[in-house]
């Protein structure tokens, strides 16, 4: 009986199979973020995400982030520039499972350039809860991750049905 239940709840949020490594960007200019609405060809298209995307094999988290900001904004940043925010387990989003490991980094200015991921906004941040079309964790997540203190980390885990639709989120704060 308890081996078909636990066979159940990993079928329902995804575990058991590949989790592939990801990171997701907080991209600050002062009093906004930078989110990427997905174009027309992505499984997110139309909704808004932050930057970001897979961690390739031998790269590491940070070089990642710093390889995905410059591709889908044109802003050339460095290592020193991102700051390891946390590690958020995202379960099923359109059926994949992700490691996600949350940076925040400042830009520098707001002049970039979008590409083929989709179409870059600059979101205030008082108006990412109301945010029309966000990825639904990410309505909790900014802000948590922007509040955090300097020690502080951030952990958990967005559990979706699969087709963008979110389930649950933990977020646990912990220390360094």
């Amino acid at each position: 009986m308890a081996e078909r239940s636990r066979r159940r709840l990993a079928a329902r949020t995804g575990a058991g199979r590949y989790v592939a490594p990801g990171v997701l960007c907080i991209l600050r200019h002062r009093d906004a973020v930078l989110l990427i609405e997905g174009a027309r060809r992505k499984r997110w298209a139309g909704k808004l995400q932050g930057i970001g995307g897979g961690v390739q094999p031998g790269e590491n988290p940070v070089r990642a982030a710093v390889r995905e900001i410059r591709e889908e904004t044109g802003l050339q940043l460095s290592a020193d520039d991102v700051q390891v925010k946390g590690v958020v387990h995202s379960q099923r989003f359109y059926g994949e499972s992700k490691l996600m490991i949350v940076v925040v980094a400042r830009a520098p200015h707001r002049r970039v350039r979008g590409g083929d991921e989709g179409t870059l906004r600059w979101v205030p941040l008082r108006a990412v809860s109301r945010a029309p079309n966000l990825i639904p964790d990410l309505y909790t997540l900014i802000p948590r991750v922007l509040s955090l203190r300097p020690g502080e980390l951030l952990s958990g885990v967005a559990v979706y049905d699969g087709k963008g639709g979110m389930l649950s989120l933990e977020l646990t704060t912990v220390q360094s």
